[in-house]
Formats: structure tokens, sequence, C-alpha cells
């Protein structure tokens, strides 16, 4: 075959890796984005829940006043003075005990839904008690529905308003004939007022939240291959084992570098080593679970951080990912290997930085002595081809 032949052959090549490649990154970017927004819901700090949580305690003293300054006739003939009393404690009680658990966990959604049930049912429970037909539970509601939104997004938003609307219907129900006598053009323009307020809360909710995801996947994603970046990493790694959540936890880390990269970039451009990137990083992903957290290390580094998985776990996603990669290479004739590094937490380390850090150092120690290209554990500091 001539060097005329030879060099059209590799230029047809290039072409059509470019092309799979290109199409391949165009729906895999997608996919990626769509997880990683998934994953970046906004959670409150301390911080912010503590001043909610006194916002809380706010409200429950304020009604306490309410119901206390105006004595018995305040109060409906089914309930009494003492157990207005009784259930605005236990909701302070409540309040207390969630702000102490906030302190020690702030991430725990669960919380957050619970408490904004337990607010929809003291409000309830006041509208009810009330003798007022106008009662101030009601704007109670629209705090909750606003106070949820605003914070944390559509999902808790459309919550808290099935909640409040449902809560309101029971209460129009029970109370029916007494709202029937009050019925009046002022109470019509009060419901049109109220949904609009709420209609317009959810609009200005909406776009923050696509404002807010922007800004995440802007600062979260490394841009070339569409994985969490290194910022973006730590923040989820705190996340998933922080102080109260990791303790009796195991995670396997991985650390996988690009054997031969400086020789793709220099023989075939750094167009195509940037399409080699979106393959090795697409590999990766279509290897791990959607829970693991996979990121682009630096320049050909990954790290991979596997959550609940024990060291022989983590030798069989290395090698699928290993033997992946390899098979793209081949398929695509482009010379270039990869070196993982495997370590276990908390084996390893006492902490996941520690873990990464010997894993990096076995790895690029396997490298130096044995070429690179094999799977590497700490534990026993050999690697295997």
């Amino acid at each position: 075959m001539s060097g005329v032949e030879m060099r059209n052959k590799r230029d047809d090549n290039r072409r059509g890796l470019d092309r799979r490649v290109g199409d391949r990154r165009h729906n895999f970017g997608r996919k990626i984005d769509l997880a990683l927004l998934r994953g970046t819901q906004h959670m409150p700090t301390w911080e912010d829940q503590r001043s909610q949580y006194w916002t809380r305690l706010l409200f429950c003293g304020l009604a306490l006043a309410y119901f206390n300054f105006g004595g018995e006739s305040q109060i409906r003939s089914w309930a009494s003075l003492s157990l207005v009393n009784i259930v605005m404690s236990l909701y302070v009680i409540e309040i207390l005990g969630f702000m102490w658990h906030a302190q020690r966990q702030p991430h725990a959604p669960w919380r957050l839904h619970l408490t904004m049930w337990v607010d929809i049912a003291a409000a309830t429970f006041s509208a009810l008690a009330d003798a007022t037909l106008s009662t101030p539970a009601f704007l109670v509601f629209l705090m909750v529905i606003l106070g949820n939104g605003m914070r944390y997004g559509l999902k808790n938003f459309r919550e808290a308003v099935i909640g409040c609307f449902g809560a309101s219907i029971i209460i129009v129900w029970l109370r029916l004939p007494d709202y029937l006598t009050m019925f009046s053009v002022s109470a019509i323009f009060f419901l049109v007022f109220f949904a609009i307020i709420v209609l317009y809360s959810y609009s200005l909710t909406a776009k923050i939240e696509r404002a807010r995801a922007k800004l995440a996947h802007e600062r979260n994603v490394d841009a070339l291959t569409g994985m969490l970046n290194r910022r973006a990493l730590n923040e989820r790694v705190m996340q998933l084992f922080d102080s109260s959540k990791g303790h009796g936890r195991e995670a396997v880390v991985l650390f996988a570098d690009l054997d031969g990269f400086k020789n793709v970039n220099d023989t075939h451009g750094h167009h195509v080593g940037d399409r080699v990137l979106v393959a090795v990083a697409e590999r990766i992903l279509e290897s791990v679970r959607s829970l693991d957290v996979v990121a682009r290390y630096g320049g050909d580094e990954f790290l991979l951080i596997l959550p609940n998985t024990s060291p022989e776990g983590g030798e069989v996603v290395a090698q699928r990912i290993r033997r992946a990669i390899n098979e793209w290479a081949r398929d695509n004739q482009i010379d270039f290997n990869v070196s993982i590094g495997v370590g276990h937490y908390p084996a390893h380390g006492g902490d996941l930085e520690s873990v990464i850090a010997s894993v990096d150092k076995a790895m690029y120690r396997s490298k130096a002595e044995l070429g690179g290209g094999g799977i590497l554990h700490v534990s026993c500091d050999s690697a295997k081809a």
C-alpha cells in the first residue's frame, strides 16, 4: 500500500472516529446532564434550618398568645383552652426535637417533609379550633406553601400546595354551615387573590429552579466529558460521608489514569484526544450504578466512589471498566491503556481523602514499576494484568 493510500485510510478512520464519538457525546451528554441535575437539589445548611425552626417557634408563640388572650370565647365549643395549649406545647416539642436532629444531621430530606406535614396539621387544628372564621391559620398555609416552594424547589412546592389545599377543603367541609352564612363577594375575591399568589409564586419558583439548575450545571460539570468536576466531587463526598451518616459505611475508591494519552495527542491531535476522554467517560459511566459518584479528577484522571461496595465488588467494576476502555481503543485503532487503583474505606484510611491519597500513590507506583495497564489494590500493592 502506498504512502498516499495509507494517509487516506488513516484520515478516513479519524473522520469515522470523530463522527461516532461526536454522536455518542451528544446523546451521552444529555444523559449525564439529567442525572446530574437530579442529584443537585438544594440541601439546606444547619444555619438555614435553624432560622426556619426559630420562625416556627415564633408562630407557635403568637398562636398561644392569640388563643390565651382571647380566652374561651376565641375557641369553639368542641375544644378548650387546655386542649389548645397541650397541642401547641406538643408542637413546640416537635420543633425543638427536629431542631436538635437538624443540628447533628443537616441533610435529612425525610425530616423536611415530615416537618412540613406537622406544620399543616398544627395550622389545621388551629383553624378548626378558632371561633373566628377568618382565622389567621390560613395565612400559615400560605407561609408553608411559599416557604417550602422558595427554599426546596418545585417538588416540595407541589407537595405543600396539595397538603395545604387539602387541609383547607377539610376545614371548609367541617365548618360548611358557618362559611355559607358569611359567603360574600369579599370572600370570593379573597379566594381569587389567594390562588393568584400561589400560581404566581409557582411560576417564580419554576424560574428560580431553572436558574439554580443551570448554575449548578455550570459549576459542577466538566465541560468536556459531562462528568462531575473536582469541586462537585468534594461536595458529593461530603454529603455521602458526613460525620453522622458515614459511620459504619464502606466504599470502594477507584482511581483511573490513561496510559499513553500524551502519545494520542501527539499522534492524532488534541481534538482526537478530547474525543478519547469523552469516550472513556462514557465507558466508565456505563459501568457503574446511578448512586456511584464519578468525576474527572484531572486531565486524563478519573475518580470513582462506590458506596456500600466491598473490595471484591470494586474489583469487578474495575475489570469491567478496563475491559470496556481497552475494547474501545482496539476497535478505534488508538494506542492507549488504562491503569486503575483500588482502595477501600475505611480499611485503607480513616477518611475518604486518605483513601484517595493511598490509591493515587499506589497506582503511580504501579505505573512506574510495571509500566501501567493494570489494576492495583492498595492492600496487596501489586498489579493484576
